[in-house]
């Protein structure tokens, strides 16, 4: 402890307590020893927030990195998900649209058939009438 502070605190003492200590004074040497165990508790408690500080430090890089790793696993999942879901959409969606085109091909075959069915009768029905119209013809020329 320098000199101007141990003049400073005999005079406090002094004006206090009106008790006059001398530098060689053992109370002075406990407030000396005071001091440096401030000091030096000082040093180590500064020390260990330090340390501390680094344990927090690597205690949070790991729960981000836990953390990190969790949440993208979670967005794997759910993006797995979403596209299974997806594709079993589409899937769907393809079945219902190839049964919709499958339904409008047989009903359109179902269409052809019928109207082929009528002009087949039509082209019989007009085939009986030439034949029946050159047997009429023979039969009155003849």
């Amino acid at each position: 402890m320098n000199n101007d502070r141990l003049d400073a605190l005999i005079k406090r003492i002094a004006s206090e307590h009106d008790i006059v200590l001398t530098k060689d004074d053992p109370v002075l040497m406990m407030h000396t020893l005071n001091e440096v165990l401030l000091e030096q508790n000082e040093k180590a408690h500064a020390e260990l927030l330090s340390k501390y500080e680094a344990i927090l430090q690597e205690s949070f890089n790991q729960w981000h990195s836990y953390a990190s790793k969790k949440a993208n696993a979670l967005i794997n999942t759910q993006q797995n998900h979403f596209s299974k879901n997806n594709d079993q959409l589409i899937d769907q969606s393809m079945q219902l649209i190839s049964e919709k085109i499958r339904i409008e091909i047989n009903h359109e075959i179902h269409e052809i058939n019928r109207i082929s069915r009528q002009a087949a009768i039509m082209n019989l029905l007009a085939a009986c009438l030439v034949l029946v119209s050159a047997i009429l013809v023979l039969v009155i020329l003849g």
